[in-house]
């Protein structure tokens, strides 16, 4: 009974500080209420950094991102090439031929005047006024993809005028060539692929010029300088993918070209 007393008081004395009694509320003392402000700040802070470091991370995952997304893009773009027959298209530039003598580049005029495809009247391409040689070059790149050839063509070209010491400037002399490649357009495209090998050097994309270029030769009946570009490929860039190896070696077999 006594612990029911005690309990019934208790309750009783909160009833009156509900309904407006006296309440005692303990009081820091200055000492400790400052404590508690910097701790506060220090939360805030840490919050905030949090926060900074978190939409860093954010912007980073969506560069991230979209850098895969054209990488996929580019994927999906060569492997349509190859389902249409457009050859190995792999890699990203550069490199130079062996010291022995090279294929030689065709001229426009080794081409019979029957074999060249109709000039139409091409869309220029869209203004790259004000844009980032990064910028030319993905919406170059994009009107490609987009099998836009003439206005790609176009786009290629300024880029690379524009761009001559650039990093992407030897990819996008590379991919001028496919450009001429898909349009059936061969001695400019060998003119392309072999600009890859004499002017960007260093650029990773050379194995798959000097395919590509052992291929355009082929389309233009010049078997033996066809033979010496897959010969060369195999012989000095050793460290090129295995799809271009195989795909260089099933080139050679195909023509015959001598062991």
């Amino acid at each position: 009974m006594d612990r029911l007393h005690s309990l019934e008081t208790q309750v009783a004395a909160l009833g009156g500080a509900a309904s407006g009694g006296p309440v005692e509320v303990a009081q820091l003392s200055p000492s400790v209420a400052a404590d508690f402000e910097i701790r506060l700040q220090n939360l805030e802070r840490v919050m905030s950094d949090l926060t900074g470091k978190y939409e860093e991370s954010t912007y980073q995952i969506s560069q991230l991102r979209e850098r895969l997304e054209k990488v996929n893009a580019d994927i999906d773009f060569r492997l349509k090439e190859l389902e249409k027959g457009g050859g190995a298209m792999g890699g990203a530039m550069g490199g130079a031929m062996s010291d022995s003598a090279p294929p030689k580049a065709v001229k426009t005029e080794d081409r019979k005047p029957a074999d060249k495809p109709a000039q139409s009247a091409a869309a220029n391409p869209p203004s790259t006024a004000g844009l980032s040689p990064e910028k030319q070059y993905e919406q170059a790149f994009e009107l490609l993809r987009n099998s836009d050839y003439d206005r790609a063509e176009k786009a290629l070209q300024e880029f690379i005028v524009k761009n001559k010491s650039h990093a992407y400037a030897g990819n996008a002399q590379y991919w001028l060539g496919e450009s001429y490649y898909v349009r059936n357009k061969f001695p400019e495209a060998a003119q392309a692929f072999a600009e890859v090998l004499s002017k960007y050097r260093s650029n990773p994309k050379a194995a798959d010029s000097l395919l590509k270029l052992g291929m355009t030769l082929q389309q233009l009946n010049k078997k033996s300088d066809a033979c010496t570009a897959f010969g060369q490929l195999l012989s000095k860039f050793p460290e090129a993918s295995a799809s271009v190896k195989r795909r260089a070696d099933t080139e050679r077999k195909r023509i015959n070209c001598p062991a």
